[in-house]
């Protein structure tokens, strides 16, 4: 009796260890299949930006306007939330903060286009005439107060993109080469549903990134890297 118990026993145990044991040659599969499957790619990786691939680095320090303004950006923000947490008043991000409550619950193809139409109200005012200087990065607060040029209205839209849910992945602030123009120039570029679009504030409209032509980018960035393109 004993030994048809031991043999029960035994049986039963490696009829429970064969579930463990395809659970593990199970894991491993999968593991390998995730290893060995490639990452899905966005547009940004995929289709490059204005047909053009650039090289990802996530050192700023080479790109020191764009680092400055990030850090100049946190500490107005902690400067807004103090205003609002002592009721001083009225605050540097009022009327952006209820543009940003107001496109909250709406699709993200409005709220794309109302960021860019939040933005371009303001008027366009050179570098040089508004703080005395060839090239300064204003942030949102001081573009408020005192309107800007390309890259304060970029970064603006940049960063209600970002406050309205979108991720750095999805986002790319470009410095391109305006080949119309001959000049330097910045734009907000989104991915939405596997496309891009562009928001410009010589346009009203938000456009398709690969309607434009005239745009060779220099540099693209977000939060968490930029891109040099050659």
């Amino acid at each position: 009796m004993r030994a048809f118990s031991r043999a029960f026993s035994t049986a039963d145990s490696r009829r429970k260890q064969r579930p463990s044991q395809w659970r593990f040659f199970a894991l491993i599969c999968i593991g390998q299949m995730l290893i060995t499957s490639p990452a899905i790619a966005n547009s940004f990786e995929r289709d490059g930006i204005f047909t053009q691939t650039g090289k990802k680095y996530v050192d700023f320090r080479p790109i020191p306007k764009w680092s400055n303004l990030l850090e100049r950006f946190e500490a107005e923000e902690r400067r807004d939330q103090d205003c609002r947490r002592h009721g001083a008043g009225r605050c540097p991000y009022d009327r952006w903060k209820r543009t940003i409550d107001t496109l909250r619950f709406k699709s993200k193809a409005a709220q794309v286009s109302g960021v860019n139409e939040f933005a371009n109200q303001w008027r366009y005012v050179a570098d040089a005439a508004n703080w005395g200087q060839e090239d300064y990065w204003a942030i949102p607060g001081e573009f408020f107060r005192k309107a800007g040029d390309c890259e304060d209205y970029a970064f603006v839209k940049f960063m209600s993109l970002r406050a309205l849910g979108f991720s750095n992945d999805e986002l790319r602030l470009v410095v391109v080469e305006d080949l119309k123009h001959n000049s330097q120039h910045t734009v907000v570029l989104v991915e939405l549903h596997g496309r891009v679009l562009q928001l410009d504030n010589q346009i009203d409209q938000v456009i398709p990134a690969e309607s434009v032509h005239h745009y060779k980018p220099i540099y693209a960035a977000n939060e968490q890297a930029w891109w040099l393109y050659r």
